[in-house]
């Protein structure tokens, strides 16, 4: 029985938008770009790794196909959850994010894309952008080919310890 907590050496990533904020909690980071810190990741492009214990050395999705029962046995191919901090130090581009169903068929059988953002820490005026206005895809196309961006992206003042889900 397993009866100490496990840690994770995370995975960083470097993104033209980065920056050096992650080094406030403690990370060694690798650039002063470093855009994200994958804390909690089983992911093919990057993996979490346990630091200490008896499990020390193995990857998070080693942990998943081997010792399932530390996952209370939950089903699944892959391991279903991705863990990142951010450092947005400049703007990120607008994205849309699939569903399992596209992603499989589109995405070269990746997962879809439910998100939850919590806000850590931000600057004041901080905001992002969350959903848009457009009410049918007709006139989404019209307002993404006129570039009419602040008439269609929802922008929204956040906080620290906002929340945000994102299915």
């Amino acid at each position: 029985m397993m009866t100490e907590p496990l840690f994770f050496k995370p995975v960083f990533k470097e993104r033209i938008w980065g920056g050096t904020a992650l080094a406030a909690f403690g990370y060694n980071i690798p650039s002063e770009r470093t855009g994200e810190c994958w804390a909690f990741a089983a992911h093919k492009n990057g993996q979490s790794v346990v630091q200490n214990g008896m499990y020390k050395g193995l990857t998070l999705c080693e942990l998943w196909e081997q010792h399932r029962h530390l996952f209370g046995y939950l089903e699944g191919d892959r391991f279903p959850l991705l863990t990142k901090i951010l450092d947005a130090d400049q703007d990120l581009s607008v994205q849309v994010h699939p569903n399992d169903d596209y992603a499989k068929t589109r995405e070269n059988g990746e997962l879809g894309k439910t998100e939850c953002w919590y806000i850590i820490d931000c600057e004041k005026d901080a905001e992002i952008i969350y959903g848009h206005y457009a009410k049918t895809k007709e006139e989404l196309i019209s307002m993404i080919e006129l570039g009419e961006w602040d008439e269609l992206l929802r922008r929204v003042k956040v906080k620290p310890g906002d929340f945000f889900y994102v299915p």
